[in-house]
């Protein structure tokens, strides 16, 4: 990794910290309302930004030395000794059943030896003794994981639904994340950084021809209010046919690929509707109380 890129100017700084700023908004927003404060996020940023030099170096050496690393993040080298050497020093988590129940889901509905005459996915038992079966489903996907477990975070979302005690309905093709839940903070996490992943791959020169889909649409003086239900629920079927054209493909064509058992890239297509919030042109001044007029008020967020 060399040195700041000379191209990048003054007014391009300025263009890229404001881009974080507003990128960051809504991510603060996140943090603040379930309890994490700076200093988390500090922690976090720092470490993120030790480990993206380790394993995104770029140099004419191989590896970096912990010096350059030091000081091309102008982090302390007793900081950048830590998250380095501390396999603890980054927040990690175990990962959910987010990809095992996708999966599920697509060769419930693709795959077809669980389809109907008609095409549909059918209705399986959950551990039949012959034929297919929700247990065999989930096994041929995962074998190390409870079939129980994939059925309750199916139902928990409302993907599938029971007819009696043992034979399971499904009930539509998307997994759409519970609220709060861990498998949606899983996924916010990674639909993020794949979206960041875009435009960073995108404004690498490196990669002028080789661009990577990034299309939006909007309305050019704003959406009337009263439309944006419409335009949602529009946007919602179009999208849905989209995403399922998108998934025929995969299994017509990805799942089916077994004559080149090469190394294979997770690849992929986000798509979600966005609604900014109106510009507030006052400053911050204006928001907080005056120094020389403090009122004391309920916090319901901590009450």
């Amino acid at each position: 990794m060399s040195g700041p890129d000379p191209a990048l100017t003054r007014d391009a700084r300025r263009h890229f910290l404001q881009a974080l700023r507003r990128a960051l908004r809504p991510i603060i927003r996140l943090l603040i309302r379930h309890g994490i404060g700076y200093a988390e996020f500090a922690e976090v940023a720092r470490g993120a930004y030790v480990e993206s030099a380790v394993r995104d170096w770029f140099g004419q050496c191989p590896k970096p030395t912990r010096e350059q690393i030091a000081q091309i993040t102008g982090i302390p080298r007793q900081r950048v000794d830590h998250y380095i050497d501390d396999e603890d020093s980054l927040p990690r988590a175990l990962p959910t059943l987010t990809n095992v129940l996708v999966e599920v889901l697509h060769k419930w509905h693709t795959d077809p030896r669980y389809l109907g005459d008609a095409g549909t996915p059918i209705d399986l038992d959950f551990d039949a003794c012959s034929g297919c079966s929700f247990f065999g489903l989930v096994t041929e996907i995962n074998a190390e994981v409870s079939p129980g477990a994939v059925l309750d975070a199916l139902l928990r979302a409302k993907c599938v639904t029971r007819l009696d005690d043992n034979r399971i309905h499904p009930v539509t093709r998307f997994f759409i994340w519970p609220r709060e839940d861990l498998a949606a903070i899983e996924h916010f996490g990674i639909a993020l950084s794949q979206l960041i992943g875009t435009y960073e791959y995108n404004f690498n020169v490196a990669q002028a021809e080789d661009k990577r889909l990034e299309r939006s649409v909007f309305a050019d003086e704003g959406l009337p209010r009263h439309l944006l239900p419409m335009f949602q629920a529009h946007a919602m079927e179009r999208a849905n046919q989209f995403l399922l054209d998108l998934d025929d493909w995969i299994a017509r064509c990805a799942d089916s690929d077994t004559d080149h058992l090469g190394p294979r890239v997770a690849a992929g297509v986000n798509v979600f509707l966005y609604v900014d919030p109106p510009p507030d042109p006052r400053n911050l001044p204006a928001l907080v109380q005056s120094r020389r007029n403090i009122t004391s008020c309920s916090d319901e967020s901590t009450s």
